[in-house]
């Protein structure tokens, strides 16, 4: 999962395929019936996709003659597949798109539209480390997407707060459910979304620690994209 709030994208080909795959079958080209969407989500189901499937369940996108069908992303990405044709449409994050469009292979996509208006993310960490502040991160294991606009903005609030990044030590983000990485001391630090993983923190019982990065830096409002 990546740290930028979330928002809609969509698949653009950049050119025109001789013959049009399997996956895009369906999109549109069904003359008179529904057109055919695959949507690709950029997680496992949760409250960021509320208002899809309550679209769906109250029939709003039968209205407008479209047959959606929800998939939960791949293990590389709701991006990859978008821009390969498996899906039309779907959620992803504002810092996976950033990285991809300044690649020098960019992901035929684009972004339409922010489904979170700020960003609703932070550090969450195991209670009894008391990790409370970007500089208790001195010494610590963070677990890293290994993103570069998601390590510069650790080791940048870790140096604001008077931390020193470099005694931090990063190790890829291996796992599911960050509360059980936290629980097996797999790392003892993990960015996520406070209304997913603090709240299963909370379901499982776990006492942890939460800081909000955006009451640090007020300019980060990632958002996530809704992409085409």
């Amino acid at each position: 999962m990546g740290f930028s709030t979330a928002g809609l994208c969509a698949g653009c080909s950049l050119e025109q395929p001789s013959a049009p795959s399997n996956a895009n079958k369906g999109a549109g080209q069904n003359s008179g019936g529904p057109t055919e969407i695959t949507f690709a989500l950029d997680y496992t189901p949760n409250t960021n996709h509320t208002g899809i499937y309550v679209a769906q369940e109250k029939g709003y996108f039968d209205e407008v003659g479209l047959k959606i069908t929800i998939q939960q992303p791949p293990a590389d990405g709701a991006d990859a597949l978008i821009g390969a044709g498996g899906a039309q449409m779907g959620v992803t994050y504002q810092d996976y798109i950033a990285n991809s469009l300044s690649s020098s292979n960019p992901l035929p996509y684009t972004a339409v539209a922010a489904i979170i208006q700020h960003n609703l993310s932070g550090i969450m960490s195991r209670e009894e480390d008391h990790i409370v502040r970007p500089r208790d991160l001195n010494d610590r294991t963070y677990a890293t997407w290994n993103l570069p606009v998601e390590q510069a903005t650790i080791r940048s609030v870790m140096e604001s707060d008077g931390g020193d990044p470099s005694t931090l030590k990063m190790v890829p983000y291996e796992v599911d459910d960050e509360v059980s990485g936290l629980k097996a001391k797999m790392f003892d630090a993990v960015w996520v979304y406070e209304q997913w993983a603090v709240q299963n923190a909370r379901v499982q019982n776990f006492a942890y620690n939460y800081f909000a990065l955006q009451l640090l830096i007020k300019t980060l409002t990632f958002i996530r994209q809704l992409l085409r």
